[in-house]
């Protein structure tokens, strides 16, 4: 049973001292257990935040203290918004909308991301999900290595460093846990956990957990819902070892919010176009920045300016034309043109973004010998998810998809390019083969309709790492790993109906609702992807860690060596030079001189299905210096790294011109690879602690997103690299038993050291700082203890203007946060170790934008070589208040 006094925070001793023993800081257990032999001792705050220890890295520690002070069911990465050079913008209240971290400047794709050792980035695209995080209840700690790794990280792409999250163990004790939440937007969450303390001849420990959070969202119409269950049982061997077994699974089901557009026009930039949010000369020099107070007073989609979002209704049949105008009606005829659900694009219903997520980890240690050490973890993983999903609409004759030929090829894939048929009924939602498909089902194929189409990824994913650590003597230590990472990658994109009133009959689409699935008259179902991916890495690793001159230096000297295999299945066609699929059953009847095929009535050329596998690999070293002039209480420190990141397994589904003039049907990019250096000092004592860092990374071969507006689509190809430079300083002070006070602050400079090309041309991006990077970050926390029973703390968080494009010619400007939290221990009501806390976030309700849509660049006037899409960013939720109580038996 926890003590509540971590509640109160000062209510226990300002700093203790401690071991570092059982799972730890680290990610992996092997990683765990050679800090547990040469870490001799760490700093845990009893406001949790800053718990250093004497490495030779960047290393930032938020721990369970600190996230009980947060509002209930928070996704923990806004926790790390208290870690310099990390900056997370959460697109709600509550975190369940998801959210985009950038560390060190590197965004998401490239931090690896594990929890209990097991790698959580996605295998396609190396993405993080911030909303499908465990419940910060579980979570003992998570720890951030800022611009490298350990020499054991499970990982593809971590040129950014590493965020690892470690769940709490069971208790000792029988006992269990009730949080009741209720907030602003009709937030309401409740959370239940039982411990069953040591039971059984061998003193078992198992905890059990499960939670429902669900709440509107701030604007528009739709709802976020997320229900969550956690188990863990752990098994303390003695002097043997111990080992541990647990399971997680979330689903989430959220409707999503409407990005903004920026629309000027040419008249000083001055917002006045229907569906824009206005922009302003940005006051530091070139390009324009985005106004967070702007509200325009054209309706536009469901209401004005930044409050505008998706609509609530769908006008779901007319006649006349494909557009707003005509008659509603309340069923389509036959016989008669009809546009059913056509003008539904922007309605609220199909934009939803579900997950159900699934996991069992299984993590021990051995201790075979007095100086012989094992560790031995393995996991397995499920996703079912969705990245986006698409209504769209055709017409269900393929000659009256015109010259289109976007709409013509959705409509040939449906008929699957059979010739004959001259006529234009049908049975209800039959084909006719070569003319069309009834899709309304009023028995014609006359008609244009619109469809739920959403992108399906699942994902079956196994894992094992392991370590032997030989203790040589006192001073003298060895770690050698190996570690592998098999993820079965299935993506699909199949079309199916929808209702007109409800929506999507299921958030997955015809992939668990058959019956709904829209199918052609050779049986094939209508898709607009169809691909398979196994990513595998199998990795070696080595480590040395030695004290030397009575303690006062510290070396770490290692490698890993992975070995990334990417084994590609492309099941449809593919548009060449582009990434666009052609699913079909037909035959191609036409073969091009440029490698490709094309089909009758379609004059594309196309890459052929196909398969392949591409390796990567690289030596990785790691070389890291401490020196401790007069014991812990001075650290200099400082370390060399390499990292890899391979390209994204989704990226490489692109059809690229060889050597030889030929489409391929997979694109050939080369890996990135950075090198970083960190030098920094630390101060410790037991009232105070304090920490500066420089530190810079030289990206090469950065994989860029272009777009090419030739084919009209976008490609990656590799660009010279980026150089990322800065200093971040962090501090925490005991002020006395009732004050403790907290601030970080970080400076990047993320230098792109070419121009990008695009469309034949070039952007001009040389010197100009990467998007979504902004070079100046703070935040600071203040917490107080009145009496025994009543503490406080006050936080805030700044965040420097950031460009939305690689040219910088659109920015986004700084803004600052404020949240507030308030405790009461219930003691006094005979409720020991329970509370009643308030939450504020947003005090003070700024406007500002959070998570931004980047683009390599923008002309706000004539455009430039596929320059013309408009930047788009998500507006920051505004204030919101929180009750929770929390019981404890």
């Amino acid at each position: 049973m926890r003590n509540f006094g971590k509640i109160l925070l000062a209510g226990t001793s300002p700093i203790v001292l401690i071991l570092a023993a059982g799972p730890g800081l680290a990610q992996s257990t092997g990683t765990q257990a050679i800090e547990t032999v040469t870490v001799t001792a760490r700093v845990e705050n009893s406001n949790g935040l800053m718990n250093a220890k004497p490495v030779s890295k960047e290393q930032s520690v938020v721990t369970s203290e600190f996230l009980q002070t947060q509002a209930a069911g928070q996704t923990v990465f806004q926790a790390l918004n208290f870690m310099p050079g990390v900056n997370f913008t959460n697109n709600d209240p509550y975190g369940s909308s998801g959210g985009n971290i950038r560390m060190h400047g590197q965004d998401g794709n490239h931090v690896s991301l594990t929890f209990d050792g097991m790698p959580l980035n996605d295998t396609g695209n190396y993405a993080i999900y911030t909303n499908q995080m465990p419940d910060p209840e579980i979570v003992d700690r998570i720890s951030a290595s800022q611009g490298s790794t350990d020499v054991d990280s499970p990982t593809a792409a971590a040129t950014g460093g590493v965020i690892a999250i470690v769940s709490d163990k069971p208790h000792d004790i029988f006992g269990g846990e009730a949080v009741i939440s209720n907030g602003s937007f009709n937030e309401q969450r409740y959370f239940a956990r039982i411990d069953s303390g040591e039971i059984g001849p061998w003193a078992t420990k198992v905890y059990g957990t499960l939670s429902y959070a669900s709440n509107d969202k701030f604007k528009g119409f739709g709802y976020q819902r997320k229900i969550q269950a956690n188990m863990k049982l752990y098994q303390d061997m003695g002097a043997t070892g111990w080992f541990s077994l647990a399971g997680h699974w979330n689903a989430n089901r959220n409707y999503s919010y409407y990005a903004v557009d920026y629309v000027p026009n040419t008249t000083n930039f001055s917002g006045t176009l229907a569906q824009t949010a206005d922009v302003i000369k940005n006051p530091n020099g070139s390009g324009y920045i985005g106004n967070p107070l702007f509200n325009n007073t054209t309706a536009t989609l469901n209401s004005t300016g930044l409050d505008r979002d998706f609509a609530p209704s769908c006008a779901f049949n007319r006649t006349g034309s494909n557009n707003n105008a005509g008659t509603v009606t309340g069923s389509p005829l036959a016989g008669r043109t009809d546009y059913t659900m056509t003008t539904c694009s922007f309605w609220y219903r199909p934009r939803i973004n579900p997950s159900d997520t699934g996991n069992v980890r299984f993590q021990s240690l051995w201790h075979l010998t007095q100086d012989l050490t094992l560790t031995a973890d393995a996991n397995l993983q499920y996703v079912l998810a969705t990245g986006g999903s698409t209504f769209f609409t055709f017409p269900e004759s393929v000659a009256a998809a015109g010259t289109n030929a976007s709409t013509a090829n959705t409509a040939r894939q449906l008929v699957g390019g059979s010739k004959g048929g001259t006529g234009t009924t049908t049975s209800a939602f039959g084909c006719i083969p070569g003319t069309g498909c009834d899709l309304n089902g009023d028995g014609d194929v006359l008609d244009t309709v619109g469809l739920y189409q959403p992108s399906v990824t699942n994902t079956r994913r196994w894992g094992f790492n392991t370590s032997m650590i030989y203790a040589i003597d006192d001073d003298n230590t060895v770690q050698a790993a190996y570690t592998l990472d098999y993820g079965l990658h299935r993506q699909t994109g199949a079309a199916s109906f929808v209702d007109p009133l409800d929506g999507p009959y299921t958030a997955f689409g015809a992939l668990t609702d058959p019956a709904h699935a829209v199918v052609g008259p050779d049986g094939a179902a209508l898709r607009f992807r169809d691909r398979k991916s196994k990513a595998i890495l199998n990795q070696a690793a080595f480590d040395y860690e030695g004290h030397y001159f009575e303690d006062a230096l510290r070396a770490s000297l290692g490698f890993r060596l992975p070995f990334l295999e990417r084994d590609l299945n492309q099941y449809c066609y593919t548009q060449a030079g582009s990434s666009t699929a052609y699913c079909t059953t037909a035959v191609p009847t036409i073969t091009n001189t440029d490698g490709t095929v094309s089909f009758t009535g379609n004059t594309n050329h196309y890459a052929v299905p196909n398969h392949i596998t591409k390796r990567y690999n690289r030596f990785l070293p790691h070389l890291g210096l401490t020196y401790l002039p007069f014991g812990d209480e001075h650290q200099i420190f400082g370390s060399y790294t390499q990292e890899i990141a391979a390209p994204r397994t989704d990226n490489l589904y692109q059809s690229q011109k060889d050597a030889n003039g030929n489409y391929s049907t997979f694109l050939n990019t080369r890996p990135e690879t950075s090198t970083t250096y960190q030098l920094g000092y630390r101060y410790i004592t037991e009232a105070l602690q304090g920490s500066v860092v420089l530190w810079n990374s030289q990206v090469k071969n950065r994989i860029v997103s272009s777009f090419d507006q030739i084919t009209n689509a976008y490609f990656d190809h590799n660009v010279p690299g980026i150089n990322f430079w800065g200093m971040d300083f962090e501090a925490n002070y005991n002020a006395t038993d009732e004050l403790t006070l907290y601030a970080n602050a970080g400076y990047d400079r993320a230098r792109i050291t070419s121009n990008i090309p695009v469309g034949g041309g070039a952007a001009a991006t040389y010197n100009k700082q990467l998007s979504e990077v902004p070079k100046w970050t703070a935040s600071g926390r203040a917490d107080y203890r009145f009496t025994d029973y009543l503490r406080a703390g006050i936080e805030s968080k700044y965040v420097g203007g950031r460009p939305q494009t690689e040219d910088n010619n659109a920015f986004v400007p700084d803004y600052y946060t404020v949240g507030m939290d308030v405790t009461f221990a219930l003691d006094m009501f005979e409720l020991p170790n329970s509370s009643l806390r308030f939450n504020a976030d947003n005090l003070l309700n700024k406007h500002y934008f959070s998570s931004l849509g980047t683009q390599t660049c923008w002309q706000p006037v004539s455009g430039f070589n596929g320059c013309t899409s408009y930047p788009t960013a998500y507006v920051g939720s505004p204030q919101s208040f929180q009750v929770t109580l929390t019981a404890r038996y």
